[in-house]
């Protein structure tokens, strides 16, 4: 057996472990095959044969639209880059969608005015290098038997994007995926009819909503209304979409919060009086114009402003979830700024909510950080090891760290219990996120395991059970499906 600190030694946490080194030499190979286990070694060829045929659930995902049936080269970097999803905010608002929908004098005129095409051509460029990108495209050329370059990838994507509900099927049996948990707080604006459209087209994946708190108050927060009625309208809106059919016609099967990266330090606030202060003074900025911009200057002050508001709603949302045995998520790590600002999504700044102390009681509501606290994947597994109620989840890391996934799940899997490690994509805008998400989930987390085997720490049956932990049923029970 393998002690522990000779195995941190060599599988490389933290740096190059000889372990971690040995397998870096089959990385490409294994990896590079999609769905065939003829170029893995030791105990990851066996454990892939098994570990790609399992369901996957995916725990933090978006609905689409159908807007990218077809696209272009440009146009699908762009819609998949984390780099450029925010490009609209680095313009005054609405000037970039005039941009993109206007005639070449408009673009012209634009362009002179914001340099906009400068700006984008160089996020694209730059995007368009990322070892990610030309595994990606490699890849789905796979999927799609073409040429392993853009244009040909593409070029395919487009002639299967005829038929995109089609396409969209093809993407999710080929995935494999049970349950995709939608939240609902960034859908590109779909109404009821066509998100209908969108979990038709997925079947038999089941999408089940996830309802956003912030989205719940975006709205009221450009209104000049009292403490007690954004109150009251929350915990109404919040009624309907845990106990009925509120949240797009769908019940709910938990929340999701976004307020990490704007506050940074997250405290639960109990005292309805200093939130209301807080409001009013909120109120107050925005009416006389003295409110800072939430994307430019300091953005800081903005949310200082209403900080203590919107802690004392968040407080109120989470009590709901526990007394329902709903887990909330809280996003907590990557980020895609100028939304929001990436100091402030330590996972460490949630132990506090993690706690949710009240009248000497640690009440331990189910929170699950997401996004495995990229960059800060070790924080993230930790407060997961020491709190309970604390979940550790890997969407976006997964699938846009790719080799990093190794670590990534190595790492979580030192301290993190099996139990508590939820698989996700954050998959936004187009399909191909939510497919390559769980094909190289179950490839890297099939090598992650082969480690262990090897090294004598877990058993092969024991790394199958763990496998199903990650991919598929501790979903389902921290969920109650």
């Amino acid at each position: 057996m393998v002690d522990r600190r000779n195995f941190i030694s060599l599988a490389g946490l933290g740096g190059g472990g000889i372990l971690l080194n040995a397998f870096a030499g089959k990385l490409t190979a294994s990896s590079s095959v999609m769905d065939s286990a003829s170029h893995m070694e030791g105990a990851t060829k066996d454990l892939y044969r098994k570990i790609q045929s399992m369901p996957v659930d995916d725990s933090h995902c978006h609905p689409l639209t159908f807007k990218d049936a077809q696209t272009t080269p440009d146009e699908f970097v762009e819609r998949f880059a984390l780099s450029a999803f925010p490009i609209s905010l680095y313009f005054p608002n609405g000037v970039y969608d005039q941009w993109k929908s206007g005639d070449a004098e408009t673009r012209r005129r634009l362009d002179k005015q914001y340099k906009i095409s400068d700006k984008r051509n160089e996020m694209l460029f730059h995007a368009k290098e990322t070892v990610f990108m030309k595994y990606f495209v490699k890849s789905l050329a796979q999927f799609l038997n073409c040429e392993p370059n853009l244009g040909a990838v593409i070029h395919a994507r487009n002639k299967r994007g005829r038929n995109y509900t089609k396409y969209l099927r093809s993407l999710f049996k080929d995935a494999n995926i049970g349950n995709a948990m939608l939240d609902m707080g960034y859908r590109e604006g779909l109404n009821e009819a066509n998100l209908n459209k969108f979990k038709k087209a997925i079947a038999p994946t089941k999408g089940r909503h996830i309802l956003r708190v912030d989205t719940i108050l975006k709205d009221m927060m450009t209104k000049d209304i009292s403490f007690d009625e954004i109150e009251a309208k929350m915990v109404a809106d919040i009624k309907d979409g845990l106990d009925s059919m509120g949240n797009l016609g769908a019940k709910s099967y938990g929340m999701k919060s976004y307020l990490l990266p704007r506050l940074g330090l997250f405290k639960p606030l109990y005292d309805r009086s200093v939130a209301k202060k807080s409001w009013r003074n909120f109120i107050n900025a925005m009416k006389n114009g003295s409110l800072p911009s939430m994307h430019g200057g300091n953005r800081d002050e903005n949310w200082a402003i209403r900080e203590d508001a919107l802690r004392y709603l968040h407080s109120l949302a989470l009590e709901m979830c526990m007394e329902r045995d709903m887990p909330m998520q809280f996003h907590a790590g990557d980020g895609e700024p100028p939304r929001g600002i990436l100091r402030n999504q330590d996972p460490f700044d949630m132990e506090e909510m993690i706690r949710f102390d009240k009248d000497g009681l640690i009440r331990t509501p189910k929170i699950i950080l997401i996004h495995a606290g990229y960059p800060n994947i070790g924080k993230a597994a930790w407060i997961s090891h020491l709190y309970t109620n604390c979940y550790f989840e890997i969407s976006l890391a997964t699938p846009l760290i790719h080799q990093g996934m190794l670590r990534m799940y190595l790492e979580a899997m030192e301290v993190v219990p099996l139990t508590k490690i939820l698989f996700g994509s954050d998959a936004y805008h187009l399909p191909e996120f939510y497919w390559l998400a769980a094909k190289w989930g179950r490839i890297f987390l099939s090598q992650a395991l082969g480690v262990y085997v090897d090294a004598k720490i877990l058993t092969e049956d024991e790394a199958i059970t763990a496998a199903k932990q990650i991919l598929f049923q501790n979903n389902r029970r921290v969920y109650n499906i």
